[in-house]
């Protein structure tokens, strides 16, 4: 439908909806480009003031430039309704992303960090957001976050829009004083996002109750459980900082965003004294420009000034891989001398000083050395109290240099993962690695895991790495004697990869396959199904649900998921193997042999361009066999124990085709060979029927 200059299908494409308002993602016809178009629903009689709190959010939102903030285009009206054209964004809002796991305390430290830089430019705007929870923050694929819904925030010099005493906003992420219908100030949004930070990093609410009076009643009388009695391992220095934003008296919490910004920046290097340091190295050139005094006092500032400049060089200089120059005020930080510049404002009122600092960098995805290049600000404020000008002197450079430090560290970390050169590089890698990790052998298993490691060199926030070093995992306990550590190493990685990327398929598909093998079929069920919703090309998770129920009798069931594991994925040969026994069982005789062939057919295509797959030879001649043409599956599983002859998992293979040939003293030989290679044979050997002509003999029971 059109609406305005707006073009969009108000039933696929409604992105979200509220009590004011209905979202749609919609394409700007005037400028061709995706929106998302925020529509005020038709509130005049239920609630006079809609139209005046939309327009009011509108103002707001508009007025805030920062990386963090969702960016408003356009606020107007069609046909007497308002609406808000903003930037489309893709991701989910963290009521949900916590719904569905647990986030790491690195992430959340990472999480945390935007929010704050974020509700810093909010007060710092003088505006008080008033509705600060998990579901007005979303986190998007490249795992930055936006601030959503200015909806009842209100500016300082604003009259309240409503009346004293009437709640506004979320009460499970209040303050007291909110509770309580009172005026509010800054320190009101303080403690909700410490309720807001201690939830997502809890898992629980820090005040929760079965109804809006308990939950009203828990923020203004209940006890606040320490998060270190909530979650294992909490960190102590993050804890402090979630009490110190939670605290019932206004006057003991931060004083505003800025505070809270600059405390948690300093946890987080505390924090990370106990973490690898490689990230967090300074690297470049930085021009630091001379400092500019407030005019409210200027030749007193003045010497200051220029103290402040000469110790943050010296102390920006202790960085070896760093280079520091000075330069002029009106020098831009787009030449091609340097990556970064910092300018520094200074105000000291007695014994008060507050110094603004501003780090220029390039946007993200531009060359700073090109012509064209465009430059990125993120602003900071420092500021202290102290008794005596050195030591005030000394406290800002101190908090100026924590604060600058985490600025050149995040800026590379910030990179949009289609621009990052090594993000490419570790997706490639790992690519690679895939395509070898499923050739079948030990020496493939070993050389995939090689590339997956060197992709997380490359990036160690690539989720995909983390996924296939995971299925590495998995499958070394099918060659390593069933040592039960690697799915346990298998399920941690796999978390891992879920925690950067939740929507990560090949995670959830190896998540699922190392249940599948501890015996958790539910979960593994579960699991697989959960891959496929993510992406319906997971051809592995069809493979595998298939195998479960094939396993339980569901013959009808396992069919249609193993047939389109073949769609997906031709070249696999095991899945046309699968689905041959499943049509056998089904009575379709005729539809087995057909899948065999295509089986076969596919093989010999297939090892035309690979021919050191061995898990492809070893299944075409299992479906040779199957076909009765014994010669030719004598010969293909012949020629991969020639190309693999010390391989454990081809020698358990061919002895499922000796089996089958009727050669149970070769099958047996083969057996003991796979088992002295380290191949878990008791993870096949009950229940795979190709093994049946082999357990009358006392070889054989030996071996189970």
């Amino acid at each position: 439908m059109q609406f305005a200059h707006f073009q969009f299908d108000p039933e696929t494409d409604r992105i979200g909806e509220g009590a004011l308002s209905e979202v749609y993602r919609a394409e700007d016809m005037n400028l061709g480009r995706p929106v998302a178009l925020k529509i005020l629903r038709a509130h005049a009689e239920i609630d006079p003031q809609a139209e005046r709190r939309f327009k009011r959010e509108a103002k707001h939102a508009s007025s805030l430039a920062h990386e963090h903030i969702a960016t408003i285009y356009e606020y107007g009206e069609d046909k007497g309704t308002s609406f808000i054209a903003m930037e489309f964004l893709e991701g989910e809002t963290l009521d949900k992303v916590i719904k569905g796991r647990t986030l790491g305390f690195e992430e959340c430290l990472r999480i945390a960090v935007q929010v704050t830089s974020a509700l810093e430019l909010v007060h710092q705007a003088g505006i008080l957001h008033r509705d600060l929870k998990p579901g007005n923050v979303l986190l998007q694929r490249n795992g930055k976050l936006k601030l959503l819904d200015f909806g009842i925030a209100r500016a300082r010099d604003e009259t309240n829009i409503t009346q004293q005493g009437v709640l506004v906003g979320t009460v499970l992420y209040m303050s007291p004083e909110q509770v309580r219908g009172e005026d509010l100030d800054l320190r009101s949004d303080i403690f909700s996002l410490g309720a807001v930070l201690y939830h997502i990093t809890t898992g629980t609410l820090p005040f929760p109750g079965d109804n809006f009076p308990e939950v009203c009643m828990a923020i203004l009388d209940g006890e606040l459980k320490p998060p270190t009695k909530v979650r294992h391992g909490f960190p102590k220095p993050l804890e402090a900082f979630l009490l110190k934003c939670l605290a019932k008296d206004p006057a003991d919490r931060f004083t505003d965003a800025s505070e809270a910004h600059n405390a948690l920046l300093g946890v987080n290097e505390t924090l990370a004294g106990t973490r690898s340091r490689t990230h967090t190295r300074l690297q470049g050139t930085l021009r630091l420009s001379p400092t500019t005094c407030a005019q409210s006092d200027a030749e007193a500032c003045a010497i200051m000034a220029g103290s402040i400049r000469k110790d943050l060089a010296s102390a920006l200089s202790r960085n070896k891989e760093l280079t520091v120059v000075l330069g002029e005020q009106e020098e831009h930080s787009n030449g091609a001398d340097v990556d970064y510049v910092v300018d520094t404002h200074l105000d000291v009122q007695g014994q008060d000083g507050r110094l603004e600092l501003a780090v220029h960098f390039p946007s993200e995805g531009t060359d700073a050395s090109g012509p064209d290049a465009t430059v990125r600000v993120v602003r900071d404020t420092v500021k202290s109290s102290k008794d005596s000008e050195w030591a005030l002197q000394e406290s800002l450079v101190r908090n100026s240099m924590r604060v600058l430090r985490k600025r050149l560290t995040e800026a590379p970390l910030r990179a949009d993962a289609l621009e990052n050169e090594k993000t490419r590089a570790a997706l490639a890698a790992t690519t690679r690695g895939m395509a070898v990790l499923r050739k079948g052998t030990t020496k493939h298993l070993l050389a995939a895991s090689a590339k997956f490691r060197k992709a997380l060199e490359l990036d160690r926030y690539c989720a995909l790495a983390h996924a296939g070093l995971a299925e590495a995992m998995v499958r070394k306990f099918l060659t390593w004697d069933g040592d039960p550590t690697f799915l346990d190493e298998a399920r941690e990685r796999a978390k891992r990869a879920i925690s950067l990327d939740p929507k990560c398929a090949l995670a959830h598909t190896v998540l699922g396959f190392a249940y599948h093998l501890s015996g958790r079929l539910d979960e593994a069920e579960r699991m697989y199904r959960l891959a496929i919703q993510m992406d319906k090309k997971e051809w592995l998770s069809h493979r595998l649900l298939g195998a479960i129920k094939s396993r339980a009798g569901n013959f009808e069931g396992a069919a249609p998921l193993l047939q389109k594991a073949i769609d997906l994925c031709p070249s696999h040969i095991g899945s046309y193997d699968h689905l041959y026994g499943v049509r056998q069982c089904l009575g379709q005789y005729e539809e087995a042999l057909e899948i065999a062939d295509k089986g076969i057919a596919a093989a010999r295509k297939h090892l035309r361009d690979e021919p050191d797959d061995m898990d492809a030879r070893a299944h075409m001649a299992l479906l040779l066999a199957r076909r009765g043409s014994d010669d030719a599956s004598r010969e293909a599983i012949d020629a991969a124990r020639d190309l693999a002859p010390r391989d454990g998992t081809t020698a358990f293979h061919s002895a499922c085709v000796y089996a089958l040939l009727g050669d149970p003293p070769a099958a047996i030989e083969a057996l003991n060979l796979a088992q002295d290679r380290g191949y878990y044979i008791a993870s096949e050997i009950r229940a795979n029927s190709d093994l049946d002509v082999l357990r009358g003999l006392p070889e054989f029971q030996e071996l189970t």
